[in-house]
């Protein structure tokens, strides 16, 4: 073998030796975005498992009640106009008194979270007669992550 080839064959050796010492201590790390993801992922699914089995655990472990709301479009009876309706979220929790008989689906869209203390959970649900898009926002605050605000679009199918 020439000299170039050993070069070469050494330079490719440490170059894989550098990359397995990089895979090996990065796989090993404990990565706490990681473990916030799976926090905020977890409060949205306890909302939408708590509104489909009317389980009011399940929605206070989600929901912000003491500072939480829910914004909505409504339709003023009166004027025909669209205005938007705010509802404190212990209210709204008390819309889901009972498990729905009908079958809901909900998939996470999207999750956004900002310096490990804020978050937006863009959440599509179905039920067989509605398709539901909610975004909700969620604080970090004495270390659980908590639904402050959920706004939603609901089309009818």
């Amino acid at each position: 073998m020439d000299i170039n080839t050993m070069n070469k064959i050494k330079l490719l050796s440490m170059t894989v030796a550098v990359f397995t010492f990089f895979l090996s201590a990065t796989g090993h790390a404990e990565s706490v975005t990681g473990k916030e993801y799976q926090a905020v992922v977890e409060t949205a699914y306890n909302y939408f498992n708590g509104a489909a089995n009317g389980d009011q655990k399940l929605l206070s472990k989600a929901f912000d009640l003491e500072f939480g709301h829910v914004k909505m479009i409504s339709v003023n009876k009166e004027t025909g106009k669209e205005i938007i309706r705010t509802v404190p979220l212990k209210e709204f929790s008390g819309y889901f008194k009972k498990a729905t008989k009908d079958t809901w689906t909900a998939n996470i869209l999207s999750v956004d979270i900002v310096d490990d203390k804020m978050a937006m959970v863009k959440l599509g649900f179905d039920t067989p007669k509605t398709h539901y898009i909610d975004y909700l926002v969620m604080y970090k605050r004495e270390n659980e992550w908590r639904i402050i605000n959920k706004t939603f679009i609901a089309k009818k199918k």
